[in-house]
C-alpha cells in the first residue's frame, strides 16, 4: 500500500472528534524475517511428517490387498505434511499479511488494522498498553512491543503473545507519539 491508501485505511477507523498522528505499515521483509523461528522448525517437523508417510505407504504397499482398511494409514500423515509446508511457508505468510496491515496511533489509542481475508482492526486504549520494548535498526526502524494478548501455546495451555508494530520506519518517533498523546489518557 502505498501512503495515501495507509493513511485513508486508518482515517476510516477513527471515532468522531479523535485525531490521527501517525499512519504507516510494516515493512513486509522485516515481517518475515520475525517469523524464520517457525521456518526453522518447520523443515525438520516437515522432513519427518513426509519420511513418516513414505514409510506408511511402503508397509501398506506390501500388504495383501484383503488386509482391511490399512490402506488409509499413510492418510493421518497429511495433516502432519500439511502443518510442516505450513511452517515452512510462513515468511511468505507474514509478507503477503504484511502488505496488508496498517498501523495508527491517535490522540486516544492505538490501531493494528489488518487481515488476509477481511479487515480485523485491534484497538488499544491507554489502559490496555503495557511495557514498551524498542528493537532499533541502524537505519531507525524497527519494532515497538506495547501489549499481551492470550494465545493458546503448543501444548494447548494458557500463554501470551506480544503484540506490537513490527517493522517501523522511525520506530523511536512512534513509541514517543504513543507516550505523549495516548499515555494521558490512562484512567
Amino acid at each position: 500500500m502505498d501512503v495515501f491508501e495507509v493513511q485513508q485505511v486508518a482515517t476510516a477507523q477513527l471515532d468522531g472528534g479523535e485525531k490521527l498522528l501517525w499512519s504507516g505499515s510494516p515493512r513486509p521483509s522485516q515481517a518475515a524475517l520475525s517469523v524464520l523461528p517457525a521456518t526453522l522448525m518447520g523443515v525438520p517437523f516437515l522432513g519427518f511428517a513426509c519420511f513418516w508417510v513414505t514409510m506408511a505407504l511402503h508397509g501398506v504397499s506390501r500388504m495383501p490387498r484383503t488386509a482391511g482398511p490399512w490402506f488409509l494409514f499413510p492418510l493421518f500423515g497429511l495433516p502432519f505434511v500439511l502443518v510442516g509446508l505450513g511452517m515452512l511457508l510462513s515468511p511468505l505468510w507474514a509478507w503477503l499479511l504484511a502488505r496488508r496491515t496498517v498501523y495508527a496511533v491517535t490522540d486516544k489509542r492505538v490501531l493494528i488494522i489488518g487481515g488476509a481475508f477481511g479487515r480485523n482492526v485491534q484497538s488499544f486504549t491507554a489502559a490496555e498498553l503495557g511495557d514498551f520494548t524498542r528493537s532499533e535498526r541502524a537505519d531507525g526502524s524497527g519494532t515497538l512491543w506495547f501489549g499481551w494478548r492470550a494465545a493458546p501455546t503448543r501444548n494447548m495451555t494458557p500463554g501470551r503473545a506480544r503484540i506490537g508494530f513490527v517493522g517501523v520506519a522511525d520506530v523511536r518517533t512512534v513509541e514517543q507519539l504513543i507516550r505523549d498523546h495516548v499515555l494521558p489518557h490512562a484512567a
